[in-house]
C-alpha cells in the first residue's frame, strides 16, 4: 500500500504552478480519529488540507479516458509538515523527514465520489469550530483523472493505495489542545485532537 502525495495542485489556472509528487510510507498514515500528538523533533507543524482518493483497481499507464474506473471515494486528509527541523543530519530543509514522518498524512472517512460530486465538490476545515479553510475541486489544477493518468506513468496503482491529490501552497499551524475536523460539502468526515 502506497500514500502517494502531490503538491502544488491548488491554486488558479492562470498561476501555472508545477504539481510536485511525493511518496509517504504507510506508517505516515493516522486513520480514525485518533489523536495527533505534536512530536518533539521540529519547532513546529503546519498542515495543508488535500482531497485524498482511495485506489480500488490495479493500473499501470491508466488513460484518463478509463481513470475514474481506479477510485471509488474520496474524503478530506491533511498534510502535516514539521518546520524548523532539529536534527542537525538533516537541518532545516528535511527534505521526506518533514512531510513524510509517522503520523504526517491525517486521513478522514471516505464518502462515495457520487456523494462528493452532489456537494459540489466543496471541503473545509476547521479548528475548535472556526473556519480555517474552504476549497472546491474545481481550484485543482490537474482533475482526479489527471492525477490517477500521471501517477500510473510511473506507479503501479494497487487496491487501498490512497493519492492526497492537492496540497494548497498556505499552511495552516497545528496548536496543541485544539480539535480539527473537515467536511466533504455537508458531510463531516474527520474529527481528532492535537495532544
Amino acid at each position: 500500500m502506497k500514500v502517494i502525495g502531490i503538491s502544488g495542485n491548488y491554486g488558479r489556472q492562470e498561476e501555472n504552478l508545477k504539481p510536485t509528487v511525493y511518496l509517504m510510507s504507510d506508517s505516515s498514515l493516522l486513520k480514525d480519529g485518533k489523536p495527533f500528538f505534536i512530536p518533539d523533533f521540529a519547532t513546529s507543524f503546519e498542515f495543508s488540507p488535500s482531497l485524498v482518493l482511495h485506489v480500488n483497481r490495479l493500473g499501470k499507464n491508466i488513460s484518463r479516458k478509463f481513470a475514474h474506473r481506479y477510485y471509488d471515494e474520496v474524503t478530506v486528509g491533511l498534510a502535516v509538515k514539521a518546520c524548523g527541523m532539529k536534527d542537525a543530519f538533516d537541518g532545516e530543509d528535511a527534505g521526506a523527514l518533514a512531510l513524510a514522518f509517522d503520523g504526517a498524512a491525517i486521513l478522514g472517512n471516505f464518502i462515495k465520489k457520487e456523494s462528493f460530486q452532489e456537494g459540489a465538490g466543496e471541503f473545509s476545515v476547521s479548528i475548535d469550530g472556526n473556519t480555517c479553510f474552504t476549497g472546491n475541486v474545481d481550484m485543482l489544477q490537474l482533475d482526479f483523472d489527471e492525477i490517477i493518468e500521471y501517477v500510473s506513468k510511473y506507479f503501479t496503482l494497487k487496491i487501498g493505495d490512497y493519492i492526497y491529490v492537492c496540497t494548497p501552497p498556505d499552511l495552516i499551524g497545528m496548536r496543541m489542545n485544539t480539535v480539527i475536523t473537515a467536511k466533504c460539502g455537508n458531510e463531516e468526515v474527520l474529527r481528532f485532537k492535537v495532544k
